[in-house]
């Protein structure tokens, strides 16, 4: 079996974080996911990357049907000024092709000190993370495309909550009595 190759995404400003708990809005399997946001001039790599895979599956297209039109799918990043918005997902569970059996994996969080990241917190957006991803590439009827599944989150600085935040009480003011 051929070792996945790995890449380390530059540090980035978390958006929209599913990564303690799947989220299961659009997928009864549940997904984790993250769109990250990063500093373009530290992104070079990654999105060459990215590119390198997409044209292995383009080649692997060409070299079985030369006539086929080729279609890309979505990149899974986008470029907006000077930063680049990456999006990463994990199937939270399913079924392998291989043998049918059932699975369910989660990715493994660490704190800025390599520690366990603590089971009772949550990432919140504007969670600084640095993500370790195995980019895959893929040919659907879609496109073709890439993925970036995750495989380990780093939390270097974390942005976290209480759901049992509020705003207070929704009682009227009482100024000098009058009301």
């Amino acid at each position: 079996m051929i070792k996945p190759l790995l890449y380390t995404s530059p540090k980035g400003r978390a958006i929209f974080p599913h990564l303690t708990e799947p989220d299961i809005k659009y997928k009864a399997e549940g997904e984790y996911h993250v769109k990250l946001e990063c500093d373009k001039s530290e992104s070079a790599i990654l999105i060459d990357a990215i590119g390198n895979i997409i044209a292995t599956e383009i080649k692997k297209q060409h070299d079985v049907d030369p006539k086929k039109q080729i279609t890309k799918a979505p990149l899974p990043y986008e470029i907006v000024e000077d930063k680049v918005i990456f999006n990463f997902k994990m199937k939270a569970s399913g079924k392998r092709r291989s043998d049918g059996k059932e699975f369910t994996m989660s990715p493994d969080l660490r704190s800025a000190d390599m520690t366990r990241f603590p089971d009772d917190k949550q990432i919140w957006g504007d969670s600084i993370l640095r993500i370790t991803l195995n980019p895959v590439g893929w040919n659907m009827p879609i496109g073709i495309g890439c993925t970036l599944r995750i495989k380990h989150v780093q939390v270097i600085d974390l942005v976290t909550g209480n759901a049992d935040n509020n705003v207070g009480d929704l009682k009227p003011e009482v100024e000098n009595n009058l009301i």
